[in-house]
């Protein structure tokens, strides 16, 4: 079991990519300033982040949207929940092979994530497209394969872990990607032949166990998330979370 107390260090729970990187430039520095040690622990995966966060392990976690914090939540019946939302990086279509969604032949095997929430997501991003239709009388979050109601060019479509799309980039069609699997895999954003109109509840969260919400250092994070100092990070050029999706919040 692990403390919240400053001085035996807050465990942050991360995957390989771009919240790991946000985390560690503008919110790890504010929080050192105010007496924090901070230890960021890197996952692999989307599962077992959130349950170290209910087991414990790990203090507050910074990867997810909040869709599947809360699917994943209450599927497995933890009792978490987020603090804030932050930039976040767009889903996005990929392809070595053609330069627009329009030029995807018929018959292309598209792949895309395997896991329900990111599904569900990807069929949305393809069917902002135009390339597809989910049926109107389909659940949005929930929408499988099986709920394309017009498919005109005959896709075909390969179900993969997340986390490994990039690599099977060159044997596919197209990969709808998360954008830090994209970004940590050295994909550019501004190379994807789409990228994704973020809605709400698919901006990320950072994510706490509910009993400890109110707590200080839950308290902290939100203020660094809403500070001037965070902003100047996020918002510099140089940097790869300018091009970002900005939530509500930020923007206020």
């Amino acid at each position: 079991m692990v403390s919240c107390k400053k001085e035996d260090g807050l465990k942050v729970g991360v995957c390989a990519g771009p919240y790991g990187d946000m985390f560690v430039e503008a919110i790890q520095p504010q929080l050192e300033k105010k007496g924090y040690k901070v230890k960021i622990i890197e996952f692999s995966d989307y599962v077992q982040p959130n349950n170290a966060l209910a087991e414990k392990d790990i203090d507050v976690n910074m990867f997810q949207h909040s869709t599947y914090l809360k699917k994943f939540s209450t599927d497995h019946k933890l009792d978490l929940t987020y603090l804030t939302e932050i930039p976040t990086a767009a889903m996005g279509i990929f392809s070595d092979k053609y330069k627009s969604v329009d030029k995807l032949p018929d018959g292309a095997v598209i792949a895309i994530p395997n896991d329900d929430t990111n599904l569900s997501r990807a069929l949305r991003v393809l069917a902002q497209t135009g390339v597809v239709k989910i049926n109107p009388s389909a659940d949005p979050s929930k929408a499988t394969v099986k709920d394309l109601s017009e498919n005109p060019k005959h896709f075909t479509f390969k179900e993969v872990s997340a986390e490994i799309l990039p690599n099977v980039l060159d044997s596919v069609g197209a990969a709808i990607i998360n954008g830090n699997y994209a970004i940590g895999a050295g994909l550019r954003l501004t190379d994807a032949i789409y990228n994704e109109e973020l809605l709400p509840g698919y901006f990320n969260v950072i994510a706490v166990r509910t009993e400890d919400k109110e707590k200080d250092f839950a308290k902290e994070i939100y203020s660094i998330v809403h500070s001037d100092e965070f902003r100047k990070v996020i918002e510099d050029p140089e940097k790869q979370y300018a091009a970002f999706g900005k939530p509500a919040a930020y923007l206020e």
